[in-house]
């Protein structure tokens, strides 16, 4: 088979001028309806993009129950970031000049847009290998967006989560000169690792309310708390105190998304609130060649030798980690959780999980102990 029959059997994975166009027409006009709300999916994208032109990187995290829109809605903030970017050709002279993502196209009189750079294969990854993954974020260009999709059930396999916190928190302290944005679609926000979400996450993402009847999604936007003396930059246990408070009048199976917007622009970090459309109905072709590349990719399986080997590494932690514990525990009894968080820097549900998994093999051993004794035979005479 030739290399231009090859070509024409992969799949598509980019976008047209025309479909980038019609997309933002479709977006404007979705808010135009709603009055033109100053927060929006368009000022999200120009906001993260000036960050990125000011010598920044940017980490986000998305969240949301199954079938909210999250994927939905990291596609369409990163297909605008990127909706004046890619090749120009002047038309009084031909010249053809490539542009980074920005938040104004060139001037439409004097030049023509000839492409989008914007590819799922690029710009997205699925279970990718840590090394591949990070490929991928190298070989694209400043200020471009790079979206890690939890793909599938697989996201749990071979504790690639773990692996991917591991290398992104060695990438932003080596990789940020680049400035691009991570978008990361992590739905529980409390599977991070303490040093990820507390260092690395500027903005999370939660969407709150889906109306697939008139097609549009919900999302409220929290962000990191710069005061750099506080613990928990995100106020985590404090706002589930104060969400529990402002709704404790109403019944869980009662709370609308009126109740949980209302009590969310209360707490600690809310930014703002917007509503997003449906890319499946105002971008139908740009969609589908999400889902493709997102089904063709999703289930794909990891180097078992690889894993492996992290699996051993991560075996040996655990024991000295365990090991540690049980020492400190005899020789320091009044030690406490947060005391042995502080000295090893490991994130207290981490180390309760150690600690019961000890407390689960401690209490087997007894078991074990006890009906060895009572299956034992006693000697004669006693």
């Amino acid at each position: 088979m030739n290399i231009s029959a090859k070509r024409y059997l992969l799949p598509k994975t980019t976008i047209t001028v025309e479909e980038m166009n019609s997309l933002v027409e479709e977006v404007k006009e979705f808010y135009k309806e709603r009055g033109n709300p100053n927060v929006n999916a368009f000022w999200l994208a120009n906001m993260m993009l000036r960050r990125l032109r000011n010598d920044k990187d940017f980490y986000c995290n998305i969240e949301g129950e199954t079938g909210s829109g999250k994927s939905n809605l990291i596609l369409l903030i990163a297909l605008l970031m990127c909706r004046y970017s890619g090749t120009w050709r002047n038309k009084l002279n031909g010249k053809i000049v490539k542009t980074y993502p920005r938040t104004t196209p060139l001037d439409p009189k004097e030049w023509e847009q000839l492409t989008v750079n914007f590819d799922f294969n690029a710009n997205m990854s699925f279970l990718d290998k840590t090394e591949e993954l990070k490929k991928k974020y190298n070989d694209l260009d400043r200020y471009m967006p790079f979206i890690i999709d939890e793909g599938s059930k697989n996201l749990h396999k071979y504790g690639w989560q773990n692996k991917l916190q591991q290398m992104l928190v060695r990438m932003s302290q080596t990789e940020r000169y680049q400035n691009k944005a991570f978008f990361i679609c992590f739905p529980n926000f409390k599977e991070l690792t303490t040093t990820f979400r507390n260092d690395r996450i500027k903005m999370r993402l939660y969407i709150y309310n889906r109306n697939m009847g008139k097609k549009f999604a919900s999302c409220i936007i929290s962000m990191k708390d710069v005061n750099r003396w506080i613990s928990d930059p995100w106020h985590m246990e404090e706002n589930a105190r104060s969400f529990e408070s402002l709704l404790k009048r109403i019944p869980i199976a009662s709370r609308s998304a009126y109740h949980i917007l209302k009590a969310e622009k209360k707490l600690k970090g809310y930014a703002g609130n917007f509503e997003f459309p449906s890319l499946k109905h105002i971008a139908p072709r740009i969609w589908k060649i999400y889902m493709k590349f997102k089904i063709e990719n999703a289930t794909k399986e990891q180097d078992n030798g690889e894993d492996e080997k992290d699996s051993r590494k991560i075996m040996k932690w655990k024991y000295a980690v365990k090991q540690l514990m049980y020492w400190v525990i005899q020789q320091h009894p009044e030690f406490k959780m947060g005391d042995f968080t502080k000295l090893t820097g490991i994130g207290d549900s981490t180390l309760r999980k150690l600690k019961r998994e000890n407390l689960l093999i401690e209490d087997e051993k007894l078991k074990q102990a006890r009906t060895t004794a009572l299956l034992t035979p006693k000697p004669q005479g006693q």
